[in-house]
């Protein structure tokens, strides 16, 4: 059987990239910074655009910090380095296990805000 999310599609993905992989960490930290800032000047008065702002800030950095961290856990499989079968299993479990992971957690940001835009 034939899975279209593997570990070694997520490796792809993560080499190609990789050279972004700064760029979204500091994306990611401006963001939260940006989110604390508009959080701190929200009160009772502000306006509903401002508040859908600063929670759309929050949930993209939670997302750039999501797909930051995909970059970073696939760049290189262990499993590739292996030198015995045992340790090739063990690896290979644990790609497998990242990969469930990431697969669910790389859109839960943008849902969960999608979800707070339309309830």
């Amino acid at each position: 059987m034939k899975y279209m999310l593997t570990p070694n599609v997520f490796n792809q993905v993560a080499t190609l990239f990789w050279n972004t992989r700064w760029r979204l960490l500091q994306w990611s930290l401006f963001s939260f910074i940006l989110f604390i800032a508009l959080q701190n000047q929200i009160s009772l008065t502000t306006p509903n655009v401002l508040v859908w702002l600063a929670l759309f800030i929050l949930f993209f950095a939670l997302q750039v910090l999501v797909i930051a961290s995909f970059i970073f856990f696939f760049k290189n499989l262990p499993s590739t380095k292996a030198k015995t079968q045992n340790w090739f299993t063990f690896y290979r479990i644990i790609e497998w296990c990242e990969t469930i992971i990431f697969t669910l957690l790389i859109p839960f940001p943008a849902l969960i805000f999608l979800y707070m835009l339309f309830l």
